[in-house]
């Protein structure tokens, strides 16, 4: 049984993490990401466009391999797991993406963060 209450609602994409993980781009990006950094950090260090970029950010934050963090200047990004595991019990392949431990105060102030985010009129 999972720690996590949300687990289930938070399940990554399959296709999205097999996706990122076989991407160079994002490879770059995640050897890059030795600390929290904007996209823009991330676009020069990488060298790449700054559209690239974010759609490389944008595609690991949903396969929840980072994590997207408001700042008041720009979002920054960090890396959001300890190990991607697969195996493949029945012939099926299964993908579990392991979070770093947080606290439950700190997953929730999380996705109120989120939200606030979605739902900002700026």
């Amino acid at each position: 049984m999972s720690s996590n209450p949300l687990s289930d609602a938070l399940e990554p994409d399959f296709d999205a993490v097999f996706g990122a993980l076989t991407s160079e781009q994002c490879w770059d990006v995640l050897r890059t990401l030795d600390q929290p950094r904007t996209a823009a950090e991330i676009a020069s260090a990488c060298d790449l466009p700054r559209s690239t970029a974010y759609a490389k950010l944008e595609s690991m934050v949903e396969a929840g391999l980072l994590r997207k963090q408001s700042g008041e200047d720009a979002a920054r990004y960090a890396i959001d797991f300890e190990e991607v595991v697969v195996t493949c019990p029945n012939g099926d392949l299964e993908l579990d993406v392991r979070p770093p431990a947080r606290s439950a105060s700190d997953q929730l102030s999380d996705l109120w963060g989120e939200v606030r985010a979605e739902t900002s009129t700026d």
